[in-house]
């Protein structure tokens, strides 16, 4: 169904409009996703040649499933790298923010697509990252070919196919400096396939300008054409350097710790379960069991009963002598060795898993009070440790990742193409306030203060909204508002000195009598 809107050429004399149709149909969008609904399972796409992962995915997933320290460890990761927020900046220092583009990005940020925010999306991306090596973000256009709508794919779901072996040739800009330079290079793209349940869609790699069909993964050339509504979208792959296209995780090294791990606990189940180690051992000498006591021995040891639920039962044992003598009389002794020397008081192999964690927990690089593990830890030490895992960790895992999104997505060519802002992670305040204060303090003195900068150091450390100052440029910005407060300070106590100088200077010469202010009326005048 469609409807026509026709507008005639205006008769009047004088007045010349031309005439034009739009038609208005219910065909599929530009900006509308081709992702398949979620169904768990590893992704074998069917026809189509696909290249194999390094590691098996549902093994690794598995392996994610069974950890004692591994989920904790990527948690973390999550927390402090991807749900830190994000904040426009500026993109050059020296070239004040437009407050179109501004609005835009902010628009961004809050929701890339009408399900959730930026940084809930971006949580998603890198917990699937540090799961199994890698992510995905399908960058989704309207009908202008802008990026319109950004969304999580899960990993365990997509493959990459080679790269065509057609070259491109595409422009794109570098930043040099205020100035941007445009660069013209021939490229190779791959594309990506997410098979679920046994249907399969294409994904063309970001900033690629050919036209992919989604269904069977054919260009658009040699006559052939994508027909309407089934164009591809394009995907970002986030991934950790290695030597393959998809990535490794960075706990793959630890995968023999993490299953033995699994096992010393399962055998320290089964040790409780079963019981292995009998707390005591009866022993006849000079006789033998009662038959109906060792039926009631043989009952109990072989019951469906294990562990615990034969721990405090009650067994009563009684033996006869065997006679051997002449007068028919014989001894018989009942004896009960204890072997709670030879059961352990503690889980077995609890060193080992100890040094398990250590080295898991050491391929994140994060310090133990991140992940609970608070035993001897003081301030002090907490202290020291989050400030190590924010500079060493948390901070560069930030940094790349704003820098894949700003080349792509909001500065690049084939993205949103914004000049004067860009996207920049939040980063969480791990300073004592009263530290910052003696800080802020001494900067201050010594003349490296402004109160712009004063005002980001107290929203940052405080985690309060605080009306910055209008930046240079911006309506209501003044110079003090960047200067060092010292500067000001002394600009201000020298202005003061210099009026009270002048004021001095005229009331001395009204006390001599001078032609400033007030003249005494002459003799025989009133």
């Amino acid at each position: 169904m469609e409807r026509r809107i026709r507008r005639k050429r205006s008769e009047e004399p004088g007045v010349s409009v031309s005439a034009r149709a739009i038609t208005v149909s219910r065909e599929r969008r530009a900006d509308m996703s081709n992702q398949l609904d979620e169904t768990y399972g590893s992704a074998i796409a069917g026809g189509v040649t696909t290249i194999a992962p390094p590691f098996d995915i549902s093994k690794l997933l598995y392996m994610l499933s069974i950890s004692n320290i591994l989920p904790q460890c990527i948690d973390a990761m999550v927390t402090n790298v991807g749900r830190s927020g994000f904040e426009v900046v500026r993109a050059h220092p020296d070239v004040p923010m437009d407050s179109a583009e501004k609005e835009l990005l902010e628009s961004f940020i809050e929701s890339p697509n009408s399900d959730e925010s930026l940084a809930e999306l971006h949580a998603k991306v890198v917990n699937n990252k540090e799961s199994v090596g890698f992510a995905f973000v399908e960058v989704v256009r309207d009908q202008k070919s802008r990026p319109s709508i950004l969304r999580h794919i899960h990993s365990h779901t997509v493959r990459l196919c080679p790269k065509d072996p057609e070259p491109v040739s595409v422009k794109y800009d570098v930043a040099r400096g205020p100035r941007v330079s445009l660069v013209r290079e021939i490229r190779k793209y791959r594309i990506f396939v997410q098979t679920v349940g046994g249907a399969s869609v294409y994904f063309k790699e970001f900033g690629d300008p050919r036209k992919l069909d989604s269904t069977t993964g054919r260009f658009e050339r040699d006559g052939y054409r994508v027909p309407k509504g089934r164009e591809a979208t394009e995907l970002i792959h986030f991934r950790f350097n290695s030597p393959d296209q998809y990535g490794v995780p960075r706990w793959a090294n630890q995968i023999p710790a993490i299953l033995g791990s699994r096992e010393a606990e399962e055998v320290n189940l089964r040790y409780f379960e079963e019981n292995t180690v009998p707390p005591m051992i009866l022993s006849v000498s000079g006789g033998r069991l009662t038959r109906e006591s060792f039926v009631s021995l043989k009952k109990l040891l072989n019951s469906q009963g294990v562990g615990k639920e034969r721990q405090n039962q009650i067994l009563l044992v009684e033996a006869v002598p065997e006679v051997e003598s002449l007068d028919g009389k014989g001894s018989v002794s009942l004896k009960i060795d204890k072997l709670t020397d030879s059961r352990p008081s503690d889980a077995l192999f609890k060193g080992y898993d100890d040094g398990n964690q250590e080295k898991i927990r050491s391929s994140f690089r994060l310090p133990p009070v991140v992940l609970g593990l608070s035993q001897d830890v003081n301030f002090a030490t907490a202290n020291t440790s989050m400030f190590v895992a924010e500079s060493q960790v948390y901070a560069p895992e930030r940094g790349a990742y704003d820098e894949v999104y700003n080349k792509t997505v909001i500065n690049g060519r084939y993205g949103l193409g914004l000049k004067t802002v860009k996207l920049r992670s939040k980063n969480p305040s791990i300073t004592n306030p009263e530290t910052l204060l003696k800080a802020l303090t001494a900067l201050n003195v010594m003349g490296a203060l402004t109160p712009r900068s004063a005002q980001k150091a107290a929203a940052s450390a405080l985690r309060t909204e605080i009306a910055f100052y209008p930046e240079p440029g911006e309506e209501g910005w003044e110079p003090w508002m960047d200067q060092p407060i010292a500067l000001t300070l002394r600009n201000t106590a020298q202005k003061t000195h210099d009026e009270q100088g002048i004021k001095t200077e005229e009331t001395k010469d009204i006390e001599d009598g001078g032609d400033i202010g007030f003249r005494p009326p002459e003799h025989g005048q009133e």
